[in-house]
């Protein structure tokens, strides 16, 4: 047979105790906590970052579009790169 060491009778208690925990088992008359609904905020708040990322899109490609306007239509005026 096999000897139980101190480390393996602790990482055994550890974990029926976070089963335990888990389960809700210990504390009778306690109900499990039901996730909350899905809250128009949280949906708002991913309508907002993808605002947010269209924006910054667009305004990337307009500036892109004027730098390239402005090198076009006025060369020298911008410093060569490289």
């Amino acid at each position: 047979m096999t000897s139980v060491t101190t480390s393996d009778e602790s990482e055994r208690r550890v974990a029926e105790a976070l089963q335990a925990r888990a389960s809700g088992a210990g504390r009778p008359g306690v109900a499990r906590p039901q996730a909350p609904p899905a809250l128009p905020a949280q949906r708002e708040s991913g309508m907002s970052a993808r605002m947010a990322l269209l924006i910054a899109l667009l305004a990337g490609a307009v500036l892109g579009v004027a730098l390239a306007l402005l090198s076009l239509l006025a060369p020298g005026l911008l410093p060569p790169l490289g």
